[in-house]
Formats: structure tokens, C-alpha cells, sequence
């Protein structure tokens, strides 16, 4: 078998062991371990980690890959073939991936509802229901607004992105590519494809608009964007005119505020092993702890009115 890359090298003497039954289903916990223990991964660390555990999945009983599921649904990093062997798999190991797992994307969803039956397809509808959220429409409105006079949260100008980037992200959300688009996303913000999955999957769409302001996407584009590449689309269309009138109002400046407290938590990440479903929640504390100190500074608010054009 091939050596394994350095992130795995406490499975050498585990190798040297055999290929039982009992050892395989060992190598795959063990294996999963050292996967779990970092929120990032090089391409070479992902494609070793893929193609053994799905080697090592075929031969692990129903109890076995139940838990497997379980460790990998809340892990935004986990391998997207992995996750779509898991789903597809009986509904007691497909359950925790169809209702907690951030890597399948709606067409995902979808296929799998229609290809295997009842069991999955009612975890699925329920997954489709609006979660609670740390901040409502209304407070992440008032957050955004206000997040010019956060001083303790300096912000990070980004480039204006370029026409081939535009062209790229359109192109990905268009055939509903969220790979790719996740891909995009990340590079162009400076940010982890985990934080960025965690933008795009957002239930309630206000990380993509600030993701938009930060590089000052066309606003054309986002609307296309949303309409594409978020689940609930089809269902609410007035709310992508209500993101598009949100990305008209915040300030560039106060999006590549959010954005540094974004590249912050995938740093805090980094130092300590942590998968926070959305983007949002930390995002919003860290923002209304920063308008706690600083708007009571009238000089600041002052200044933050007259970039808005506001008296």
C-alpha cells in the first residue's frame, strides 16, 4: 500500500498489520480521526483520505458506518465523495449526512430524494425548514448598517475583483456548480473553502451579499448569484429583492469589516478544532460587541453618517 502522506503518518504501523475484517473497520475510525483533527487539508491529504475510506467503507458493518456518518455530517471539510457514498447509503447511516452535512448542495439533495425513497427524502424536508438563527432579517440588517462605527474590528480592503472572476463565479452558480463556486468564492475573499461554504450555504443569504459588497460584485451578478445558488430561491423570490436592496445600502467598508472577523474565526480554527455550521453566528457577536464600544462615540457616528450620505 501506498505511504501515507504526512498527515497520516501514525497509520504506517496500522497498515503493517494486515487487512482483516476487524482491522480494516479500525483503520477507517483511526483513520477518520486524523482526518477530523484539522479544518483544512492539502488536495494530496483529501484524495488519499477518499480513496481509502471508501475501500474501508464497503467492508464496515451498518453500526460501523452509522457512526462514520455521524463524525463527518457536521464536518464542512469532509470529502465530497465520501459524503455522497454515506447519503446514499440505508437511511440509519444516511440520516445525520441528509440532515447536518454542509457539503451537498440542493441538486444533491434533490437527486436523493428522488433515487431513494420516503426515509430519505423526509430527512431532507426537514432539513429544508428554516432553522432558528443567532440574528433574525431585521438585527443582521441593523448590524450591517451599523458596522462603521466598529472600531475594534479595523476592516481589510479586498481588490475590486476582475472581469474573469466575475465571469468564473457567474459561470460556477449558473450550472449550479457549488464546487466551484465554493472554490472562487474562498480565493477571492482570502478565506478557507470551509468559511466559504459556510457563506454559500448560509439560510438566509446576508454573508453572500457581504461577500458581494467587500469586492464590489456588479449587483446584477449577485442577484443572479442568489437566485442560482441558493436553496430557497425558488420559494422566495421577494427576499432576493430584499438582499439586493441590503447590498445597496451597507457600505463597502463595513462588508470588509465582516469579512476580517470571518478570515479571524478560520485563524481561531486553525489554532483550535472547531465547525461552526454557518457563517453567521460568531460573525454577528464579534459585531455587536465591537458597536457596543464604538458607537457611543458621537464623533464616529457622525463620520459613519456622512460616508452614507446621511444628515
Amino acid at each position: 500500500m501506498t505511504k501515507p502522506p504526512e498527515a497520516f503518518a501514525e497509520l504506517e504501523d496500522l497498515l503493517d498489520l494486515g487487512s482483516g475484517m476487524d482491522m480494516r473497520t479500525t483503520l477507517l475510525r483511526v483513520l477518520t480521526h486524523l482526518y477530523l483533527q484539522r479544518p483544512t487539508h492539502t488536495p494530496e491529504d483529501e484524495h488519499y483520505y477518499t480513496e481509502l475510506a471508501l475501500r474501508l467503507i464497503e467492508a464496515a458493518d451498518l453500526p460501523e458506518r452509522a457512526a462514520l456518518a455521524a463524525r463527518l455530517a457536521p464536518y464542512p471539510s469532509a470529502p465530497r465523495a465520501v459524503i455522497e457514498r454515506l447519503a446514499r447509503d440505508v437511511i440509519e447511516v444516511a440520516a445525520p449526512i441528509l440532515k447536518d452535512s454542509p457539503c451537498l448542495s440542493a441538486g444533491d439533495l434533490e437527486a436523493i430524494a428522488d433515487q431513494h425513497g420516503a426515509a430519505h427524502a423526509a430527512v431532507i424536508a426537514a432539513r429544508s425548514r428554516p432553522a432558528p438563527s443567532t440574528a433574525d432579517a431585521a438585527e443582521r440588517r441593523l448590524i450591517l448598517l451599523n458596522l462603521d462605527y466598529a472600531l475594534l474590528i479595523p476592516p481589510q480592503p479586498l481588490a475590486a475583483i476582475q472581469r474573469g472572476d466575475i465571469w468564473r463565479l457567474e459561470a460556477a452558480a449558473l450550472q449550479h456548480n457549488t464546487e466551484t463556486f465554493v472554490n472562487e468564492l474562498g480565493r477571492t475573499l482570502g478565506v478557507s473553502r470551509a468559511q466559504a461554504r459556510r457563506i454559500v450555504n448560509d439560510e438566509m443569504g446576508e454573508p453572500m451579499v457581504v461577500a458581494a459588497k467587500a469586492v464590489e460584485l456588479p449587483a446584477e451578478t449577485l442577484r443572479r448569484v442568489l437566485l442560482f445558488m441558493t436553496p430557497w430561491a425558488g420559494q422566495s423570490v421577494d427576499r432576493i429583492y430584499e438582499l439586493a436592496e441590503l447590498y445597496a445600502e451597507i457600505s463597502v467598508e463595513a462588508a470588509c469589516r465582516l469579512i476580517s472577523i470571518w478570515r479571524n474565526a478560520d485563524s481561531a480554527e486553525n489554532s483550535h478544532v472547531h465547525y461552526e455550521p454557518v457563517a453567521w453566528p460568531a460573525a454577528a457577536e464579534n459585531a455587536r460587541r465591537a458597536l457596543s464600544e464604538g458607537s457611543c462615540r458621537p464623533e464616529l457616528q457622525q463620520d459613519a453618517r456622512a460616508r452614507r450620505g446621511e444628515r
